[in-house]
């Protein structure tokens, strides 16, 4: 079986790209394949709570990141240190990976897309 990795580096607001990954994982997940995400770059917005989005930028996805679970995704990765948002504020269902944790992550997959 196909593992795959989906690594979101947009903004979750300035383009549908982090939406086409989201809703990418829940495809894949919803036809069992097992998939993970890992965030980097402008996409670690997505992580911040109390986001209120204007209509022009769409959906609050933030609100998704409770319902990965139900799909069996459970793996959501980011780089330590990258996150810089106060304790308390961050989505917790995150797994930090060291330097040399993340450089060999997206060698452990057998798909890997970005968006």
């Amino acid at each position: 079986m196909t593992h795959t990795l989906i690594h979101l580096s947009s903004s979750p607001y300035s383009s549908l790209s982090c939406k086409e990954g989201l809703d990418l994982a829940l495809v894949l997940a919803t036809f069992e394949q097992p998939v993970d995400l890992c965030l980097s770059g402008a996409a670690l917005a997505l992580l911040v709570s109390n986001q209120a989005p204007l209509p022009e930028h769409g959906k609050n996805l933030h609100k998704l990141l409770d319902g990965l679970e139900m799909y069996d995704i459970e793996n959501i990765y980011i780089e330590a240190g990258k996150l810089e948002i106060e304790s308390g504020k961050a989505w917790s269902g995150v797994t930090e990976l060291d330097k040399a944790q993340w450089a060999k992550l997206f060698s452990n997959y057998q798909q890997v897309f970005r968006f």
